[in-house]
Parts: structure tokens; sequence; C-alpha cells
């Protein structure tokens, strides 16, 4: 599968998207960091489109409380409001002098969408992972592994895990490699392993152009 995608944000930090990978930092307290992503995905006989995909999360101390949903377009199914995804981020650990933070980022999927038209998965799913980032000089590295609980009939519980570098290349642009993947999600189905490359361009004190694209290296993630 390939997939490509693009993203407005109005934010302050800089790791996470638009990369799969999330990492333990959260906006600052008070603050908020909105995401607005388009993203296309092409499999074998099917194309789905979050056109866009609305991510709102605001920053309290050492906390991060989320809220996304997705405008989903589906090939041949039409379109329509996709599930609603809420999580809380904490992060446990802010250990300046080793520029190393660690956290926990568990979320709730909300069958908002109509699973008859694919627009959903249909039932409740749970997602714990656990994230952490080190800096040092132009460079961050960031990964999370974690587990998915689903209760769809179709689907299986996951582990997945990913890892994120980036490099700092002048004050405005940020570029990054992603090598991420999970076990099977489905009954019958295999894991997938994938890789992204991406980067953030700033635009003014508060606002970023966010973009990548990439493609599965085993199944069809």
């Amino acid at each position: 599968m390939f997939g490509v995608g693009s993203l407005l944000a109005i934010s302050l930090v800089q790791a996470g998207p638009p990369f799969v990978t999330d990492d333990p930092e959260p906006p600052p307290p008070g603050s908020w960091e909105i995401n607005i992503p388009f993203m296309l995905e092409r499999s074998p006989g099917k194309t789905e489109m979050n056109a866009p995909l609305f991510d709102f999360n605001y920053g309290l101390p050492d906390v991060q409380l989320k809220l996304e949903f997705p405008i989903s377009i589906v090939h041949d199914d039409g379109d329509g409001a996709g599930d609603l995804l809420l999580g809380v981020k904490w992060r446990f650990l802010n250990n300046e002098e080793l520029h190393l933070q660690l956290g926990v980022y568990p979320q709730l999927l909300v069958p908002t969408g109509d699973h008859a038209r694919g627009l959903g998965e249909g039932r409740t799913a749970f997602v714990l992972p656990l994230v952490a980032q080190k800096s040092w000089g132009k460079w961050t590295l960031y990964g999370n592994v974690g587990f998915w609980w689903q209760t769809a009939a179709e689907t299986r519980n996951y582990v997945y895990a990913g890892a994120v570098l980036e490099r700092e290349i002048n004050e405005r642009l940020t570029l990054g490699a992603e090598l991420f993947g999970n076990s099977p999600k489905e009954h019958g189905s295999r894991s997938d392993v994938a890789f992204n490359l991406g980067g953030t361009w700033k635009l003014s004190e508060h606002v970023n152009l966010l973009f990548t694209g990439g493609r599965d290296i085993v199944g069809d993630t």
C-alpha cells in the first residue's frame, strides 16, 4: 500500500505529526495544537481518504487532552464522518539534563462512523501505548510501543510499535524518517511493516506545514 499526506498544524511543538508514531511531548500548558491533515491511502482494490481529519489537542502541565475525528471518503462507499478518538497523554518523566522524556497515551475509539458504509470500525476500541523521546544536538529520536484492544467481530487485538529519527536542517525545516509496524489486525491477516519520509516547514511562529509519504514493506499497512 502507498500513502501520502499533508498537514496544516497550528502548534508550538515539533514531534509527533506528520508521522504515525506518537511522542511524549504535550503542548505547553494553556496552549492548543490543532492538526488538519489530508491523507490518502491506496491498497489493491481500495482507496481511502481522510479529507480532512480534525485533531484538536490542549496542553496542561505534562498532560495533553486529545479530540480527533475524520471526514472519511471511501471509494465506492461514499463519504461521511468517521469514528471519534479521545485521548489523554501523560508525560511522567521529563529529564531536561538528559533530554529524555517518557509518557503514556491511552486513547478510546468511539464508533460514531457508519460501519456499513466503511466509515468506521462499528465497535469500541482502546489503545495503550508507552512513548519515549531522546534529543541530542539537532537530532531527535522518539518512538512508541502499544496494544490495541478491538471488539469488532472481524478484528483481533494487536501489538504495534514505531520509531522516528528527525534532524533540524535549519530554523524553518526539520526532516525525518519513520519505521513502524504491527501484528495482524484482523483474523486471517498478517503482520505489517511500513516506512515514511516527511518533515515540517515552519510558516510562522505558530503555524507549520507538515508533509509525509511512504509505503508498506510487508503487508498492507
